[in-house]
């Protein structure tokens, strides 16, 4: 099912680049954190149990993905060990709008990089557990930027989804 969703999303050559397990998430891009030109990061989000306004669901803003991606979380430009934040200044973003993606378990969610998505708080004594993963095209004209944060070993890419 997932390869079928990539390819109906024109990724020819997806790697998987990172997964977690989530929680409560402040307001973000995933482009900021993974960074491709032109973009190319598909998020996954599975819902592993039902997921509600008061178990803490996605929300996500209308709309977001056509402002593209303000800000990159790559590593310092002078070289030094560390990652830094280009601009330095945080995204203040406007969440009046977004709205809540409230599914059952099994279902999943396709996050654009550019979208400005968040996992609100639990309030309620139910838990709401759910696993992401995050692909990148791996096909011609798609360059993974050598400054990003997260890089793998030479010689050793992210590993092909298909």
């Amino acid at each position: 099912m997932c390869v079928s969703l990539l390819r109906h999303a024109h990724c020819t050559r997806a790697s998987a680049c990172a997964s977690c397990a989530v929680g409560e998430c402040s307001a973000h891009q995933d482009g900021t954190f993974l960074y491709t030109r032109p973009q190319s990061v598909v998020g996954l989000w599975w819902a592993l149990e039902d997921c509600t306004k008061t178990n803490g669901c996605l929300w996500a803003v209308p709309g977001s993905h056509k402002l593209g991606v303000h800000r990159r979380f790559k590593r310092k430009a002078d070289g030094s060990v560390g990652t830094e934040f280009e601009p330095p200044e945080p995204d203040t973003w406007d969440l009046s709008g977004a709205v809540p993606l409230e599914i059952p378990a099994g279902d999943m969610v396709l996050i654009h990089s550019a979208v400005v998505h968040f996992s609100a708080a639990n309030t309620s004594d139910k838990s709401r557990h759910a696993y992401s993963i995050h692909v990148v095209e791996g096909g011609k004209g798609v360059e993974y930027p050598a400054d990003n944060w997260l890089q793998r070993p030479a010689g050793v890419p992210f590993p092909a989804v298909y």
